[in-house]
């Protein structure tokens, strides 16, 4: 039993189909050529009775005699392949079938004819079989007489078995090309259905190697067409599948670290406790550290959860119209982030009395994790710009710093979840590397979107536009 498979499918299928299209046109061939070898044994035999009725009249005319009117028919008949018989018929002798025809001569089947050809009729038939010749022959039957006057009738009887061995072999051609164009097809549409689906069987087996958990490298399939593109698309996806895997791991070892250190903490201090290795009069300072860390922890499992409640749709976005001003200068004043360590300066420009429709909690987490991200990177000094305007119908917030900027091989991945594009500082300030993304959903859950372009060593901008 064949596999079913696009390959066997497209070979089979095809050949069948030329296989099918090359025996129409064979047997069409055959036909038509069958057809045209009658039809020009017909058109021979009526020039022959032509020439034949012009010796009849010489003859009469005694222009030749008996010998040469025999001479020149058994020539017509030998450069015709026919036997030529002249008849002199009158309605009395078709009167009586018996004395008209000579059964040793003639077939019987040729006194209606001879009755239509005494009426001037021609009467022809491309095959008859004939007694007298024990074969198939073509025939024709046409009068002849002086004037109006219809004396006689001119029989030809040409034997088809030579037609039928030039026919037989010219179809014999005919087939035998047929089955050599199937063959050369065949080949051609085996070579082609296997240039279709070697870049499949290779997608395949990258697509098995993948789910395995192998690595593998780039598919190189250059065809020019969709399979091409296919395998472009196939890459695409192995290689953000990698992305994905890489970030998932280093999420995992980034959160089991910071999940570590402060358990660790907490556990050596209450075990520091409960062992009297800590004074009661130190109780107050450790437990303070030991609530930091917890405060740490909560923060840390409350982005995952966060993220997780989000990408479910778990969250119902509470709408209402509120005053954008009002709630950016409580954003700045309830986070201190005017009063930040490093001396940023932070500037807010925002027209008095601009409205927006949407979540005002979520607003304030989407500014809140813009703002700290750019605090974390802006150095001592520094300066970030809130700039909020109206636009489209809704507003348009930008966030710019003069930080240390994003690299460019980092940028279009900050949306990323669990992407961190500086890990070495991530270990110092902590993180799961979700905060952008969280940020990201929740533009796009109120129908707006978000932006990043950075100047690596120059600074960030974010934009934000949020719909009215």
């Amino acid at each position: 039993m064949v596999k079913k498979t696009i390959f066997s499918k497209l070979f089979f299928t095809y050949l069948i189909l030329i296989i099918a299209v090359m025996a129409v046109i064979a047997v069409l061939l055959s036909y038509a050529f069958n057809n045209y070898v009658f039809g020009e044994k017909q058109q021979e035999m009526r020039a022959a009775a032509a020439e034949t009725v012009l010796l009849l009249g010489k003859y009469e005319q005694a222009e030749i005699t008996y010998s040469e009117l025999n001479d020149s028919l058994d020539i017509l008949g030998s450069m015709t392949g026919s036997r030529i018989y002249a008849i002199r018929l009158n309605p009395e002798v078709l009167a009586n079938k018996n004395l008209v025809l000579d059964k040793e001569l003639l077939d019987a089947y040729l006194f209606e004819d001879l009755k239509s050809i005494l009426q001037g009729k021609e009467v022809s038939r491309k095959k008859q079989y004939s007694d007298r010749f024990a074969a198939d022959v073509a025939f024709l039957g046409v009068p002849y007489g002086q004037g109006n006057m219809i004396e006689g009738a001119i029989l030809f009887f040409a034997p088809l078995d030579e037609i039928y061995a030039y026919i037989q072999k010219i179809n014999m051609i005919i087939w035998c090309s047929a089955l050599v164009a199937v063959i050369l097809s065949g080949i051609m549409i085996y070579l082609t259905a296997l240039k279709i689906t070697r870049p499949l069987k290779i997608m395949e087996e990258g697509a098995i190697q993948l789910a395995a958990g192998e690595q593998i490298n780039d598919l190189a399939v250059h065809s020019g067409d969709e399979l091409e593109k296919m395998a472009k698309a196939f890459n695409n996806m192995k290689n953000q599948i990698n992305t994905a895997e890489n970030m998932r791991r280093d999420f995992m070892a980034s959160v089991s670290h910071d999940l570590r250190t402060p358990l660790t903490s907490i556990n050596g201090f209450v075990q520091g406790m409960l062992d009297g290795l800590v004074k009661p009069q130190d109780y107050p300072k450790y437990l303070n550290i030991i609530k930091t860390e917890t405060n740490r922890l909560m923060g840390l499992t409350g982005e995952i959860l966060e993220s997780a409640k989000i990408q479910s749709g778990e969250i119902t976005l509470a709408r209402k119209y509120f005053l954008v001003g009002n709630t950016l200068e409580e954003i700045l004043e309830s986070t201190g982030m005017r009063e930040n360590p490093k001396n940023i300066e932070l500037m807010m420009d925002c027209p008095d009395g601009l409205e927006i429709y949407a979540d005002q909690h979520r607003f304030k987490q989407i500014l809140i994790n813009i703002l700290d991200n750019a605090l974390k990177y802006t150095g001592k000094n520094g300066k970030i710009k809130l700039t909020v305007t109206p636009e489209d119908g809704g507003i348009k917030l930008s966030v710019q710093d003069n930080g240390k900027g994003i690299a460019p091989q980092d940028l279009p991945f900050i949306f990323e979840k669990f992407y961190r594009a500086d890990k070495s500082r991530q270990e110092v300030e902590g993180g799961t590397g979700l905060g952008l993304n969280i940020t990201k959903m929740l533009v796009e859950q109120h129908g707006g979107r978000i932006s990043a372009s950075s100047t690596y060593g120059q600074g960030t901008e974010i934009v934000i536009f949020f719909p009215g």
